[in-house]
């Protein structure tokens, strides 16, 4: 006769419990993630997680930055970038749009820039130059001058210095700025656009692209004009916007 087994003891472990561990497993650590998540406070902090999982990816590098020769298209690190710089964006924007605020005079208002779009692409300059190149003018005159025709809002020339030369040749970053936003205008008037509509910042070293020192073409990309268009019309800001009182220019 056959023997009967025998019952008793651990036996066979059915397969689904070990998916039921794992999916276990899996739960606490997202839950984990989410408690992490929930107490990141600091924009440096939220930065420094997007690193971190960049890196789990095999990238490296911050926001913006994939070091990589051929990198994924339509990647989710990709697309996590563009949603995190889109939603610094909007958030600028929205606090731009915020209606203007008067002042405790009631002769004496804050008038509100509201959009601010920047026209063309960056103007470059020489080392130590505040100098239009011939082909700067040119493109200008072709891209840049047609984008302003027309409208009356007015425009803010931001110009951008970095580096010992252009110290040296300027005697300082802010007047160096200062000058290359100063040659942008000038030549925006000879092309017909009215220097009342024109408004000039002098940023000097405080917004550089790059400090790479022994980048030359990180250096370059930081002597540069920036020409914005922005929400404010003359008359908001000039009690003569039209200088029809000859002492007023």
């Amino acid at each position: 006769m056959p023997r009967k087994k025998q019952r008793g003891g651990g036996g066979d472990i059915p397969e689904w419990v070990v998916t039921y561990g794992d999916l276990m497993s899996l739960l606490l650590c997202f839950f984990i993630l989410l408690a992490a998540f929930s107490e990141l406070k600091q924009e440096r902090d939220f930065q420094d997680v997007v690193k971190s999982i960049q890196e789990a990816f095999g990238y490296r590098g911050g926001i913006g930055e994939i070091d990589t020769d051929t990198p994924p298209n339509q990647s989710q690190m990709t697309n996590l970038d563009e949603f995190v710089n889109r939603i610094a964006k909007d958030v600028e924007t929205a606090a731009s749009r915020s209606p203007s605020v008067s002042g405790p005079d009631p002769t004496t208002s804050h008038i509100s820039e509201g959009p601010r779009t920047v026209v063309g692409t960056e103007i470059a300059f020489g080392p130590g130059s505040s100098e239009l190149s011939a082909s700067s003018k040119s493109y200008i005159a072709s891209e840049v001058v047609p984008k302003l025709q027309g409208l009356r809002f007015k425009v803010e020339i931001r110009g951008h210095a970095f580096g010992r030369q252009d110290r040296a040749e300027a005697g300082g970053l802010d007047r160096m700025s200062f000058e290359r936003a100063r040659a942008v205008k000038d030549f925006l008037v000879t092309e017909g656009i009215r220097s009342s509509r024109l408004v000039i910042t002098a940023v000097g070293n405080s917004e550089p692209k790059s400090v790479r020192t022994g980048d030359a073409l990180a250096m370059a990309s930081n002597r540069r004009v920036q020409v914005i268009l922005t929400g404010v019309l003359p008359d908001d800001v000039h009690p003569d916007p039209n200088f029809t009182n000859p002492g007023a220019r």
